[in-house]
């Protein structure tokens, strides 16, 4: 029986940098980090969500290709539209390059993009009408 999602794990070119961006635009904290044969590697935890991600160090040959990942993007929740509106303030205040707000069947979403070119979407659900 599956108790809901673990984690994502990410293979960037530089995981310091990449941890760095995550912990400071999305809030994440590291809680371990390590080597393994292709370099250093660190998890980071969401104090509140509680998900993971795990940045690894891409081999050469994965270094070469990780802008046409398999991952067309990953999509983080936020709880309403006002919300998804003051994050994204919030990080084109601190530099951070994000998208307009789109609209969705069911969300309204914006776009950013890590330092490795993976996109990464805030989303905030649609109110349902009775």
């Amino acid at each position: 029986m599956i108790l809901g999602f673990s984690h994502a794990q990410l293979v960037v070119r530089d995981v310091a940098a990449s941890a760095a961006w995550y912990c400071t635009t999305l809030g994440l904290e590291q809680f371990v980090e390590g080597i393994i044969s292709s370099g250093p590697y660190v998890g980071l935890r969401h104090p509140d969500a509680k998900f993971v991600i795990g940045l690894q160090t891409a081999t050469s040959e994965q270094a070469a290709t990780l802008a046409s990942s398999a991952i067309e993007h990953l999509s983080f929740a936020v709880a309403d539209r006002f919300m998804l509106e003051t994050m994204r303030d919030s990080l084109l205040a601190h530099g951070v390059a994000v998208g307009p707000i789109f609209e969705e069947q069911v969300s309204y979403n914006a776009r950013l993009t890590d330092p490795d070119g993976l996109v990464l979407e805030l989303t905030a659900p649609k109110v349902r009408r009775a």
